[in-house]
């Protein structure tokens, strides 16, 4: 198990495509208030997928979205912003080449890049044994 900022990283001799017995994104999306009203898109892209063919794509509706309560004005300079976080597990999810994992959200006409995990094997000039969690070996 792990929490990954740039790169997903496995030894140099672990071959694609892999399968992991889960794969988790958690994933935010911002936006002030009242600028968009059309529906949003959130789509997730593996290693390998066509640009118009994401591996998942989570629809939401604006009608479903809760208009948020504010309790206080706000100064001239601020602005309204909500936000709708996706937690998605994927279990047993294969893996079929190197590349970036990219997770976009579609409003209207507007793309947003929410992010991007590289996922790839070791260079081999590069030492990652102190980056992997120590193997525990089973308990009987």
């Amino acid at each position: 198990m792990g929490t990954y900022q740039a790169d997903m990283i496995f030894p140099a001799d672990q071959n694609f495509p892999l399968t992991l017995p889960k794969f988790c994104i958690l994933i935010k999306y911002y936006e002030i208030l009242n600028v968009f009203t059309d529906d949003i898109i959130v789509s997730v892209f593996f290693p390998g997928d066509a640009k118009d063919a994401p591996t998942l794509a989570l629809p939401i509706p604006r009608a479903n979205l809760a208009q948020p309560a504010f309790p206080y004005p706000l100064d001239d300079d601020q602005e309204r912003v909500f936000n709708v976080t996706l937690p998605i597990a994927l279990a047993h999810h294969t893996i079929n080449q190197e590349g970036f994992v990219k997770v976009r959200a579609v409003c209207g006409s507007t793309t947003t890049n929410l992010g991007s995990l590289m996922v790839r094997k070791a260079r081999p000039d590069e030492n990652i044994e102190g980056l992997l969690p120590p193997q525990v070996p089973p308990t009987s």
